[in-house]
């Protein structure tokens, strides 16, 4: 059973059955065999990424789990609390147990899930109050580095970093909470910095034009819906706690902040209150990102810390980001999947069968489409780039790469989908690139640490070169013919075999058997009838009765 299904069962049933708190849904994690705990001491500064790493560089995706590390040090001092690390998207069912539905149903519920909204529920207190830090008291343990705040891209980065965090932030406008997964170092007791962009950005932009600081909480360890909901693309004006609790069917409890006009997930194990300054502007440190690179010397927010209050012991919560693939890519790729599928559906293009987000393009900058007959007819080669020029106007800046295939080839297999590339597409006649579009943190665009002209903070405006996409038809334009692979009859004998031998287990990768394609003439066939039926001998005459003389 998958692990998903596992879950929703033990509990009894979808109504009601998502996870209560971190903790929780780490016990489900461990149940199922995909959390191992680390009882010995683990250097958070120099180990614990490396170490955790290894399963992104090492191992099959399938096999992926996270980790629980209870005894952390630093400069050989052990700390309070432990730290999870890729507990919520080592691969893809780890994350479809996160949101707490079977693999199956995960994108076609990210798809839904912004048009189905549940407010959060105001309570008076919850786990995350049980320690209050504010005033005199603020850095009375330490402040900041009370917690065991791993590093991430070690031997490149100078401070430990805050990768998992939903940030709060509210339009002061509207009223509007937004929640999203930006990046932070911790730089003190009371000091950190916000690497801030779109919705949490356009908070801060008006808070300046009123004068006034914007107010903002960081919360680690909430329910794990809630940081996989803040890593996703949710449009402006959308709380992301609405989207959140509606796709687990629940309102999820919050609690009012202390020091700032917030409302945070009652049951996380850490919150960091504080206020983005007006009037200034810090140079962030260098720090490994999505795209695969370390950025340099970007410009980044002051966050003053005004409270922190958390669970006794808390677990501090990490997810592995930077070059992919990682848990961050996981995280975003099924919304980003989910996201195109409604779009296609809304301009009303029913031939497309399925999305894929891949890895390699840190999950929102290369996807691949598979089209499929719709009532036995071929799909028309203008639907294909109807379809291919509208995931362009699901987001300015991504995708970057969009490449459209037959639904013989599986667009979650980058391998395939390349096969198909250079099997079926022309580049003169089948790519086209279309600039005007938004930079975001590509370094091809321009080195990131260029002057405002080519990098307009912090927005993701497109450089002086221009940023592009490139649209790529790589469907087949007539019949082709069969796909050479032993026909399926025979593959799945093979199988047989296989299995017999206790050799190990198979993960079929489409496409797995020949098949027609449209182009299998009448007299190969024949031939392959004879031969199969013990007649080698006359398909061989039939051949050589075609001599010709030269």
């Amino acid at each position: 059973m998958a692990l998903a299904g596992q879950f929703l069962q033990e509990r009894g049933g979808s109504k009601m059955a998502y996870y209560r708190d971190l903790r929780e849904y780490l016990g489900a994690l461990e149940a199922a065999g995909r959390l191992r705990r680390v009882a010995d001491a683990i250097d958070k500064d120099r180990e614990l990424h490396p170490l955790v790493r290894w399963q992104y560089r090492g191992i099959d995706e399938a096999e992926r789990f996270g980790f629980l590390f209870e005894q952390v040090v630093s400069h050989g001092e052990r700390l309070g609390g432990q730290v999870a690390s890729s507990v919520l998207a080592a691969n893809r069912e780890m994350y479809a147990v996160a949101l707490g539905c079977d693999l199956a149903e995960a994108r076609e519920r990210w798809a839904q899930a912004f048009e189905r909204h549940i407010p959060p529920v105001l309570v008076n207190d919850g786990p995350v109050k049980e320690e209050v830090h504010t005033g005199d008291r603020l850095l009375e343990h330490g402040g900041l580095r009370e917690f065991p705040v791993p590093f991430t891209t070690n031997g490149w980065e100078a401070f430990p970093r805050i990768t998992a965090a939903a940030v709060f932030s509210k339009d002061p406008d509207t009223g509007v909470t937004n929640a999203g997964m930006y990046n932070s170092i911790i730089l003190g007791p009371g000091r950190a910095n916000l690497r801030t962009s779109r919705h949490l950005h356009m908070h801060w932009d008006k808070c300046r034009q009123q004068g006034r600081p914007l107010e903002v909480a960081i919360v680690v360890g909430a329910p794990p819906i809630v940081p996989c909901v803040a890593a996703s693309d949710v449009p402006y004006g959308l709380p992301e706690l609405d989207v959140a609790s509606g796709f687990i069917g629940e309102p999820i409890p919050v609690v009012r902040c202390e020091t700032v006009d917030l409302a945070v997930p009652a049951t996380a194990e850490v919150v960091i209150e504080g206020r983005i300054p007006i009037d200034a502007m810090d140079q962030d440190g260098p720090s490994g990102e999505n795209r695969g690179h370390v950025m340099l010397r970007g410009r980044v927010h002051p966050f003053e810390v005004t409270g922190i209050t958390h669970r006794r012991n808390p677990i501090w919560h990490d997810v592995i980001e930077g070059f992919p693939p990682t848990e961050s890519s996981t995280l975003r790729s099924f919304n980003c999947e989910g996201r195109i599928m409604a779009l296609l559906r809304s301009h009303g293009i029913p031939y497309v069968k399925d999305v894929a987000f891949h890895h390699c393009g840190s999950a929102r900058h290369f996807c691949a489409l598979s089209f499929q007959d719709v009532g036995g007819v071929r799909t028309p080669n203008a639907s294909v780039w109807q379809a291919l020029f509208a995931v362009m106007s699901v987001d300015p800046s991504w995708p970057k790469i969009a490449i459209a295939v037959d639904d013989d080839v599986d667009p979650h297999d980058i391998e395939s989908v390349l096969w198909a590339v250079v099997d079926r597409c022309q580049p003169h006649r089948d790519v086209k690139i279309v600039q005007g579009r938004a930079s975001g943190l590509d370094e091809s665009v321009a080195p990131y640490e260029e002057s405002k002209e080519h990098r307009p903070y912090p927005t993701s405006l497109v450089s002086p070169q221009g940023a592009s996409i490139m649209l790529v038809d790589a469907t087949r334009k007539w019949s082709y013919p069969p796909v050479s692979l032993p026909r399926k009859d025979y593959m799945d004998r093979g199988r047989e075999v296989w299995e017999r031998l206790g050799l190990p287990k198979l993960r079929p990768r489409t496409p797995w058997h020949g098949a027609s394609l449209g182009r299998w003439p009448d007299e190969c066939a024949e031939l392959v009838r004879l031969s199969e039926s013990g007649a080698e001998d006359d398909a061989a005459r039939r051949l050589l009765d075609k001599r010709t003389s030269l």
